[in-house]
């Protein structure tokens, strides 16, 4: 994964924390086509690359009741309609032209989509490690 090309795209107004997320949806990004047209995005024509979440009231998060949710595709009729006919594209071409489309949807909603996340961030001072390790805290809870 190219997360540095990614990396570029996302911000926060200060980024005092930057780092990395998995997400798993119930059925693969599938769920992700799902949360689409439940939300009014037409699937038919579109191949599906990325995904985001995006919160900026400065209220808090949640306040609203509502996530952002960043859709990254690209059009079928311009890269193929298989995995294997849109990375071969990608490949021959060296540049991925994303399109974004960005659908509001609420909280509660969300687990219908995602099964689980995981993110860890840390301070620009990790970027000064060559190698990083993480040792488990044995402390009683």
């Amino acid at each position: 994964m190219n997360l540095t090309a990614i990396k570029e795209h996302v911000s926060t107004q200060y980024g005092d924390l930057t780092g990395v997320i998995q997400i798993d949806g119930h059925d693969n990004i599938s769920s992700i086509y799902n949360l689409c047209s439940d939300h009014g995005v037409d699937t038919e024509e579109i191949f599906i690359i990325g995904f985001g979440l995006e919160e900026h009231t400065t209220s808090g998060i949640g306040r609203r009741n509502e996530v952002s949710c960043s859709i990254l595709y690209v059009l079928k009729a311009e890269y193929g309609n298989k995995f294997e006919e849109v990375e071969s594209k990608i490949r021959n071409d060296g540049i991925l032209r994303l399109k974004k489309r960005v659908v509001e949807i609420k909280y509660s909603d969300l687990s219908a989509y995602i099964k689980r996340y995981e993110f860890m961030v840390a301070t620009n001072i990790a970027s000064a490690a060559h190698e990083i390790e993480i040792e488990e805290d044995e402390m009683e809870k």
